[in-house]
């Protein structure tokens, strides 16, 4: 296994230290001058993309659907990636590069701001959106303590950290959430928002109906179609481990002996794809037919409908999953030493993950087998935590969310503090 290594991040997906004027490309005449100069304009929306530059999450759907399917609303993809910004150009899609006098343009004039992160206010792009209703997509739901939460009561909290997480989960106008489940026990609790937007989230629409082709933006659609045709002779696993704070991770911690890994594979009649967290090293391995790495980057989700199951540790990519009822393993081999050091749960994780807990490769290859097998022993716990992480889902996410975006940015909505608002 070859490996590059990517720059560490904090646990929000962001780097914590705000970047200096300089750093940004701004001063402050130009911040001045903005701000003096530029009115918000009434259906108007910026969409800031993600920390880790990808074309992907709740932003990238709810953008992509608000083009298609909004047309009394102005809608500009900000981004500072030169490569998203390529992309989207090159499909004639709105998109500005921060920090071009497009981009300036478009915060400051946008009466609603969508964001998925905190990365915005580290970059300084909050000094252009103050006045704007600022909506919070957020980018995962499972059982780490985050937020408020985690500022107040994990044990080695330093009193800088708990200022900055104190900080960045405040200050918005809504939060979406996925069902009365994490409004009440994750996003009441742990963010700083007027209302919560019960509405699910965008990015799994593409889970329950079929992409679109602009949906494969920042995706690979021949792979997808390289998937359907391995799915006739083989089942598709999905591996997706989460990035650690310390940049650790299932290669550096040496816990799968990758040839009897594959050797087991190809017994048993399947591929597994290997999709690292977007700030986790970057990782290359032989060609082969049943072990394949995908690229960091990739927008995984206009082909997760192929994956036949799923192994993850900690990461909240398998509460998605749970929208297809396919079997979920989980690995998490450092579990201990990952709550104690790392990060703490704020819910049960036995509880919480409805599959095998596998602390090994023999236990985990264990679990596999019953999976070729055919054996799904876990079904009716992953209903269970369905029905807890969603409710009744369906495939109009983007729909509930843009609608209550429509009248935030026409200025038809002013939300009482910590007010829930379904559908």
């Amino acid at each position: 296994v070859d490996t590059m290594s990517q720059s560490p991040m904090d646990n929000a997906g962001i780097n914590p230290t705000q970047v200096s004027f300089e750093e940004a490309g701004l001063d402050m005449a130009t911040v001045a001058r903005f701000v003096s100069a530029h009115n918000r304009k009434p259906g108007h929306v910026a969409f800031i993309g993600r920390a880790d530059s990808q074309f992907a999450g709740n932003t990238k759907y709810l953008f992509l659907h608000v083009l298609e399917q909004e047309p009394e609303l102005n809608a500009t993809f900000v981004t500072l990636n030169q490569e998203v910004y390529s992309l989207l150009r090159d499909k004639g899609l709105p998109v500005a590069m921060y920090p071009e006098t497009d981009a300036l343009t478009a915060l400051a004039e946008a009466s609603c701001v969508v964001v998925n992160d905190f990365h915005y206010r580290t970059q300084l792009m909050h000094l252009f959106t103050n006045g704007a209703f600022v909506l919070q997509l957020w980018h995962g739901v499972g059982f780490k303590k985050i937020g408020f939460v985690e500022a107040e009561t994990s044990e080695h909290m330093t009193p800088e950290k708990r200022d900055y997480l104190r900080d960045m989960y405040s200050g918005y106008d809504a939060v979406i959430s996925t069902s009365p489940f994490y409004s009440r026990n994750l996003f009441a609790t742990s963010f700083g928002a007027g209302e919560i937007w019960e509405t699910g989230y965008p990015r799994n629409d593409v889970l329950l109906r079929q992409p679109s082709k602009l949906e494969f933006l920042g995706s690979d659609p021949k792979l997808c179609g390289r998937m359907r045709h391995i799915r006739t002779e083989r089942r598709i696993g999905l591996y997706a481990p989460t990035f650690r704070d310390d940049g650790g991770d299932p290669f550096i911690h040496g816990v799968l002996d990758m040839d009897r890994l594959e050797s087991f594979l190809a017994a048993n009649a399947m591929t597994l794809f290997i999709k690292m967290h977007q700030f986790c090293n970057t990782y290359t391995l032989d060609e082969s037919p049943y072990i394949q790495i995908l690229p960091n980057s990739l927008d995984i989700y206009p082909m997760l409908s192929q994956v036949d199951f799923m192994i993850t540790d900690y990461s909240s990519i398998y509460t998605d999953y749970l929208l297809l009822d396919r079997p979920v393993l989980f690995f998490p081999y450092d579990r201990e030493d990952y709550a104690q050091r790392l990060r703490e749960f704020q819910f049960d994780y036995d509880e919480m993950t409805p599959g095998p807990k596998c602390f090994s490769q023999e236990s985990l290859q264990q679990a596999l087998l019953e999976v070729a097998q055919g054996r799904d022993l876990h079904r009716v716990e992953r209903r269970a935590a369905l029905k807890r992480a969603f409710g009744h889902a369906s495939p109009r996410s983007c729909a509930k969310v843009a609608a209550k975006l429509k009248l935030a940015a026409l200025g038809r909505v002013h939300a009482p503090m910590g007010r829930v608002a379904t559908g």
